[in-house]
């Protein structure tokens, strides 16, 4: 009787033993199967992908224009997200609900803050910060922690910095920017710059004093108005993300010229090097 008991037993276990299993591939399956979100903020920043991805069908979700289909052989998600923190953040939470991507990534211009990042590189920056939620004192700003959920906490918890996917970061260092033939800025052949801190907020930075109290307070390698927001969003849903910002302008200017003339002059450029950028990623993914 007790031999017949543990044969039981055994026979149990090695049932929970292959329900476990065959749970664990249910789920790699699924998560194979789901689409990675591809974000832009500018029509024009979405143009050069969606020219070379397979579209299965178009819809517009909150007045924005998304495409699904397929592209380097991935389902994708290709959606505009708007321009600044708000719509940023309402697209990709809109998106995530409707679509439980697998990852996201973001495609698009920036001001460049550190002095090493030249107009044409581009950064695939490890953590991003807001810039602009901060205490405005009688004679300073003092940046302040971000108090948002955290999936991994599942609580409120502060957050400094919001950090990308050490898998996607992983992926992006094996990508030589010589193959990708990158539009040059002049002479001048365009860097990919990975690690580092980057920053967001709701303006437009054309302020050399701005630009210098950013890279002294945060360490910024470059400012725009849309990444960290969608790092918080993701970050509060575990979505793992990776955002590729490509220097449209030196925010603050240089001596003859300003960030907005610059922007007028090498977005088309930055944008386009910067869906370069994303494809050679998205090929990589497995």
């Amino acid at each position: 009787m007790r031999e017949f008991r543990n044969s039981c037993l055994q026979l149990r276990l090695c049932l929970v033993g292959l329900i476990l299993l065959l749970v664990a591939f249910a789920i790699q399956a699924q998560a194979e199967t789901r689409p990675l979100l591809v974000l832009y903020a500018f029509p024009e920043e979405g143009q050069t992908i969606a020219r070379q991805m397979t579209t299965d069908s178009t819809a517009r979700i909150l007045g924005r224009a998304v495409q699904m289909g397929t592209l380097k052989g991935k389902r994708i998600v290709l959606a505009e997200s708007g321009v600044g923190m708000t719509n940023a953040a309402m697209t990709t939470q809109e998106l995530i609900t409707r679509f439980h991507p697998r990852g996201l990534v973001f495609s698009g211009i920036a001001g460049a803050i550190d002095s090493a990042v030249h107009i044409g590189d581009l950064c695939i920056c490890s953590s991003w910060i807001t810039h602009d939620y901060v205490y405005c004192g009688p004679d300073s700003l003092q940046p302040q922690p971000v108090h948002s959920f955290s999936a991994k906490g599942d609580s409120l918890a502060s957050f400094w910095s919001f950090f990308a996917d050490s898998g996607f970061i992983g992926i992006a260092e094996q990508i030589d920017g010589a193959k990708l033939s990158l539009q040059r800025i002049g002479k001048r052949e365009p860097r990919i710059i990975v690690g580092g801190a980057c920053v967001s907020g709701n303006a437009f930075i054309d302020n050399a004093e701005k630009r210098l109290w950013l890279k002294k307070r945060f360490g910024a390698m470059v400012t725009d108005m849309e990444s960290a927001a969608v790092a918080q969003v993701c970050t509060a849903n575990a979505v793992p993300f990776v955002i590729i910002r490509s220097a449209s302008d030196l925010a603050g200017g240089s001596p003859s010229r300003t960030a907005t003339e610059q922007l007028d002059q090498f977005f088309r450029i930055a944008a386009s090097n910067s869906a370069a950028l994303v494809m050679a990623l998205v090929g990589l993914l497995p």
